[in-house]
């Protein structure tokens, strides 16, 4: 034997004892292994959504909401350096629709000012559509590349979220992708409240905004007195130090019922600029003294957004000192903590209100000018303290991965059950072994030793497959388990082309030694090619399908490599040790028996 075949030999020994080690986990189970193997092999062959039962749920982003939001900030920039650097005053910059903004000016001078070289730093963005001299107002509105930009940004944004919120629960192998406009996302395992609270985690927009309350306008009180005889909405007015805007007394509505509420609200005709948004609070008896149920109340809200959540660069939870209550802590990044400064230093005495999702979490009045970049989110509401802090930490995670660019639908939601999964993998491996052994037994019929080397190969090929399935934490699904049966096929092509090559040197009479050394070299290159050709199929299956398609994929790809090198050199190997040790003068490759 050449000292080469022994290295050969040991290299290809070493190979299977590695994918041996691979595949224990996953065989055995790691609650049974010792923690020392579990610390060092860290590979498991994951069960698809379709075999061990999970979610399989479709959104859709809403692109208009984030282009609405990306108008708001323009408009709020455009306000800004109308009033610090043109030092305009009563200028009034606010979003008309989804992508349009009205620049109202006190004076036909001052709508002079908003030219060409002003609207240039814009001009990427916005394009001038109107300008009325009669009510000095410029109208702008968003360029349609820009907008598509905005929606593009907010899909992918919304797939990066979800990826980063579902990983803060551990959850193994899950599947996220982009089809169009809507995200695909694939939960295998977990349970039935494990479930659910992913589903309120994915679909949280958690999108934090601040924004100014107007309570100096008497709308609320306008609109109180259009309430009908017994309502179940009732009137309340409270009066706060406005600091140097003297005392300011506002007029909210109040109700239990919030269907109630919102339907009186929705009938009202609002200012294009404002907006009522409601908060939910424990309601109070006629001393004050606070009731144990909930109430909602409505607050008179300027729409434009003043701060976002993108600013936060960290959110922790942190403890209440004199409630005990659980709160959430905010840290804004330099530039939201600059934004934060000069919006609390330029509306001290006036409410600020933290919204949370479309509803206001609280509406404290600036007192002072804040600094340092840092807010709290208390939390509210009629919850056990082991549910607040669950949703305390919930609610950081959120904040912490980024609040979704645009509110989130769901399109479609179906759940695998887990019995539907252990049939589907019963029927999945009945049909493995019965390809398997059928290939086997014809292959031992058919080429007799040759088909024994062939056989061998076979087994060493799928221990190959699974192991680095293992090892790359690969899922197997229902279609992966077809590419099993695929990548057996393969591989015995591959001996099925080496042993008809074989075959016809031994017609021509040449040795054994001889016939395998021309046999694997003629062979070689058609058994390359019929693989590459799938290979490239694989890959474009990997790049445009989805789900147990990639599944599908990711095993036949596997399988392709592993058969070439099982095919080739594992039977080459069997071969030069048959014919070494045998010295045989003919190679028995079965039937038809020519040789």
């Amino acid at each position: 034997m050449e000292r080469s075949w022994w290295w050969k030999a040991i290299g290809h020994l070493l190979l299977i004892v590695v994918a041996v080690v691979y595949l224990i986990p996953t065989l055995v189970g790691e609650e049974r292994l010792p923690g020392w193997y579990s610390k060092h092999v860290k590979a498991k062959l994951q069960l698809g959504l379709d075999l061990q039962g999970g979610i399989h749920l479709v959104y859709e982003v809403e692109v208009d909401k984030a282009v609405s939001d990306k108008t708001d900030r323009l408009a709020a920039d455009i306000e800004e350096r109308l009033t610090r650097d043109k030092k305009l005053k009563g200028v009034n910059v606010s979003r008309e629709g989804r992508d349009e903004i009205a620049v109202r000016c006190a004076s036909a001078r001052d709508l002079a000012t908003i030219d060409r070289t002003f609207l240039s730093e814009f001009r990427s963005n916005l394009d001038e559509v109107g300008r009325d001299l009669a009510t000095h107002t410029v109208r702008l509105r968003l360029n349609s590349a820009y907008v598509s930009e905005v929606g593009e940004y907010a899909i992918r944004q919304a797939v990066e979220t979800i990826r980063g919120r579902i990983d803060e629960f551990g959850v193994a192998e899950p599947t996220i992708l982009r089809k169009g406009s809507d995200i695909v996302v694939e939960l295998p395992g977990l349970t039935r409240r494990s479930f659910d609270r992913v589903k309120r985690q994915i679909g949280r927009t958690a999108q934090l905004e601040f924004k100014m309350v107007d309570d100096e306008n008497d709308f609320m009180a306008a609109a109180a007195a259009k309430l009908p005889e017994k309502s179940p909405i009732t009137v309340r007015s409270e009066t706060y130090d406005g600091k140097q805007h003297g005392a300011i007394t506002y007029t909210y509505l109040e109700s239990r019922d919030k269907r109630a509420l919102r339907q009186f609200l929705d009938q009202l005709k609002l200012p294009k600029d404002r907006e009522i948004l409601l908060g939910e609070e424990y309601a109070k008896d006629k001393k004050g003294n606070r009731l144990p149920d909930k109430i909602w109340i409505t607050y008179f809200i300027k729409r434009r957004t003043e701060l976002t959540g993108e600013y936060i660069s960290d959110a922790q939870v942190m403890w209440e000192d004199r409630t005990g209550r659980p709160e959430v802590s905010l840290t804004f990044d330099r530039t939201g903590a600059e934004v934060f400064e000069r919006l609390s230093g330029d509306n001290i005495g006036r409410r600020m209100a933290i919204v949370l999702d479309s509803n206001i979490n609280s509406a404290p009045v600036l007192e002072s000018r804040i600094g340092g970049g840092r807010a709290r989110i208390t939390l509210g509401g009629l919850r056990s303290p082991q549910e607040l802090q669950e949703e305390a930490n919930d609610l950081a995670a959120v904040l912490r991965t980024g609040a979704l660019p645009a509110p989130l639908r769901k399109s479609f939601e179906s759940q695998v059950g887990p019995t539907l999964g252990r049939d589907t993998i019963n029927r999945g491996m009945v049909a493995f072994a019965v390809g398997a052994g059928t290939i086997i037994l014809f292959m031992l019929y058919y080429y007799h030793l040759a088909g024994v080397f062939a056989d061998l190969a076979l087994l060493v090929n799928m221990l190959f497959v699974l192991a680095l399935m293992a090892a790359f934490h690969a899922t197997l699904t229902l279609p992966g388990i077809a590419g099993l049966v695929l990548t057996l096929g393969m591989s015995i092509d591959a001996n099925v082309l080496v042993n008809e090559r074989i075959r016809e040197e031994m017609r021509l009479g040449k040795s054994a030694r001889a016939a395998v050394d021309a046999g694997y070299a003629h062979a070689f290159w058609a058994i390359f090619d019929s693989q590459l050709t799938t290979g490239i199929a694989g890959i474009v299956l990997l790049q445009y399908g989805s789900g147990p398609i990639r599944g599908f994929a990711v095993t036949m790809l596997i399988g392709i490599a592993t058969s070439i090198f099982t095919g080739v050199y594992v039977t080459r190997m069997l071969f030069d040790l048959y014919v070494a040790k045998a010295r045989p003068k003919v190679i028995s490759v079965g039937l038809p028996r020519t040789v």
